[in-house]
């Protein structure tokens, strides 16, 4: 295998022959880092590498395990050398670039905004592209290590990692079982179904940190317990999987780097795997600029706008309070280490979003035909402010990461409500007249 795991602070290099998710020296978050020459070498550089990859997404080579996964057909790139028999794809990967409608467009005057619709993935959310990795990891491990004697996987979650990690361990369920704990009362009803239905362990926690607290605990639990694989975004392969997200964001575009991607950070595993993917593709020459970042947070957890307000000096945690958001409502980001080492080198705007414009801005886009989740809304409400703020440029193209299906959050009220009528024709006639009669730009 040509990957290893790097400390981001004393530099030790970890061999992948056990599970590490912190430095064993100085208990910092690692990285995975991989040969860059021996990849160079075999899928070449600059166009070169293109058409290598093109040639599989597109071309007879997809027919081929595991490369009709969105994810699995970037190994050698990040993992190269992994071996095949242990990769576990629930074909995940490949979502939609959903283009916005033209009447939105010039309502809020973006005239080539794109959606990258994650929520199309195996569980409906994005984890599924860094959870794929981390539990075929933990099969590799326990196969090829079995004195280790790893028997379980477990996380904290705000929800979509729960099912996430439930989805791929119930497919290996002869191998793995799954642990998750999860903020009581703080996960919607639909993340919660997904864990239950597949089997996970559910441990409901009541802490007054929230999500925070329960990632305290775990990883406390997981310390004297080493049968466990941690799958939260300390795992470093869980952020390599989601590396894929801007790989596949790139081709879709021809290979043509957006002028801006906005992704929304809760526990900043994604931005992270974002960071990372976009300076490797610049390096191996897929893409030949860097876009900018666009980075959303709520208000009642925006502990990474605080910081940037402060110049980037001053990194404080909040105090846990509640969100429509849920899935993002941690005050703690456990890869913010990850991302003070590489922010310096992208061009970044910072923004958080008010309760009322999360739900205004997800009525907004559902009425345009885009199933996303509380947490896209926050992103896209993100976009909305830096267009109207001129940092983004009317012709300008971005990507906006939508993270979850919508259907997993169905709390929110909206205007546009079923109407009443008798059985009749005319009673049928009269509601849609009266509904058609009201203004076209009318937000539901």
């Amino acid at each position: 295998m040509y990957y290893w795991q790097r400390c981001i602070e004393c530099n030790t290099k970890l061999l992948p022959d056990q599970f590490y998710y912190t430095c064993p020296k100085c208990s910092s978050l690692l990285l995975v880092e991989r040969d860059e020459e021996f990849i160079d070498k075999t899928i070449g550089i600059g166009k070169k590498a293109r058409d290598f990859f093109d040639n599989i997404r597109f071309g007879e080579k997809r027919d081929e395990y595991p490369n009709g996964s969105g994810v699995f057909m970037w190994l050698p790139h990040i993992l190269p050398g992994f071996p095949k028999e242990m990769v576990v794809s629930l074909r995940e990967g490949f979502t939609d670039l959903f283009e916005i409608p033209d009447w939105l467009k010039k309502k809020i005057g973006l005239a080539n905004l794109y959606i990258k619709m994650e929520g199309q993935l195996p569980s409906e959310s994005f984890k599924d592209r860094g959870m794929s990795i981390a539990v075929s990891e933990a099969l590799r491990l326990q196969k090829y290590y079995p004195e280790l004697q790893i028997r379980y996987v477990a996380c904290a979650s705000t929800g979509d990692t729960s099912a996430s990690a439930a989805v791929y361990s119930a497919y290996v369920k002869d191998r793995l079982r799954c642990i998750v704990f999860l903020p009581h009362q703080q996960v919607s009803q639909g993340q919660l179904f997904q864990a239950v239905a597949h089997g996970a362990i559910v441990l409901s926690i009541k802490h007054k940190k929230g999500f925070d607290g329960c990632m305290q605990l775990i990883q406390e639990y997981c310390k004297s317990h080493p049968e466990i694989v941690l799958l939260n975004s300390k795992n470093a392969f869980r952020i390599a999987g989601q590396e894929s997200i801007a790989l596949e964001i790139m081709q879709d575009l021809r290979w043509k780097a957006p002028d801006w991607i906005a992704v929304p950070c809760g526990n900043g595993g994604n931005l992270t795997a974002l960071l990372i993917s976009l300076l490797r593709a610049k390096n191996r020459g897929l893409i030949d600029k860097l876009p900018g970042i666009i980075i959303a947070q709520t208000k009642t957890a925006n502990t990474l706008v605080r910081w940037s307000k402060s110049n980037f000096t001053a990194y404080k945690p909040g105090t846990f309070t509640e969100t429509v958001a849920t899935a993002m409502n941690i005050q703690n980001p456990v890869s913010f280490p990850r991302i003070e080492k590489m922010y310096k080198k992208f061009k970044m705007h910072f923004f958080d979003v008010s309760e009322d414009a999360i739900q205004n801005t997800r009525a907004l886009f559902m009425s345009a035909g885009a199933n996303i989740c509380p947490q896209s809304a926050v992103v896209l409400d993100a976009v909305l402010q830096a267009r109207r703020k001129g940092i983004i440029k009317e012709k300008d193209t971005v990507v906006s990461i939508s993270t979850a299906s919508g259907i997993k959050f169905t709390k929110q009220t909206f205007a546009n409500k079923p109407i009443a009528i008798d059985g009749s024709i005319a009673a049928i006639e009269d509601a849609i007249i009266s509904k058609s009669q009201k203004r076209q730009s009318q937000v539901f």
